[in-house]
């Protein structure tokens, strides 16, 4: 049986959990405005090229643009769910350092049963379900109305739109505007 931690041991653990936590939400917001910022740059650049004219090379350049763009996209959905894993995680350690600390257990005299585990978001109240179905609730899709599911919305519509650019630009170099021709 393993000895059990001292609470100076507990808080020191739980300090290194708080300090992970807030190192991937911060990594999480910096990979997903790189992503953001990327994808958008990679549009208005293959949008802008589409206006340069009709010159077959300018048409293929265009579609090139715009499968990095799309594949942009695509990288950038799977390291917003990656990311978002490992905040869980991070999640599942804070947690079960706050029960062992007692900050799970609800406070007598509030109506609210509160407690003092840190819970600014929807999923970290969800401590019972943490601590007794962690699997589980690693695994629970995103809800619709988070962040990262809107985030990861938006890259999407990128990707649709970049697919749709590539379509596009070859469809214009396969059939060149008649202004183009002498």
């Amino acid at each position: 049986m393993p000895e059990l931690l001292s609470t100076k041991q507990l808080l020191t653990l739980y300090k290194i959990a708080l300090e992970e936590y807030r190192f991937q939400v911060r990594l999480n917001w910096d990979r997903t405005a790189y992503h953001l910022t990327l994808n958008s740059g990679l549009v208005a650049i293959a949008t802008g090229l589409l206006k340069f004219g009709s010159a077959s090379p300018v048409n293929l350049a265009v579609a090139a643009v715009f499968f990095i763009g799309m594949c942009a996209s695509a990288i950038g959905i799977k390291t917003i769910r990656k990311g978002h894993e490992y905040y869980r995680r991070t999640l599942v350690k804070k947690t079960l350092l706050e029960d062992q600390l007692g900050l799970t257990k609800p406070l007598e005299g509030y109506t609210a049963g509160p407690t003092l585990a840190v819970g600014t978001t929807v999923g970290q109240n969800e401590h019972l379900q943490i601590l007794h179905n962690t699997e589980e609730w690693l695994k629970h899709p995103h809800r619709v109305t988070s962040i990262t599911s809107w985030i990861v919305g938006i890259l999407i519509l990128f990707f649709l739109a970049s697919a749709a650019g590539i379509a596009g630009s070859l469809w214009l170099y396969r059939h060149p505007a008649a202004t183009s021709h002498p």
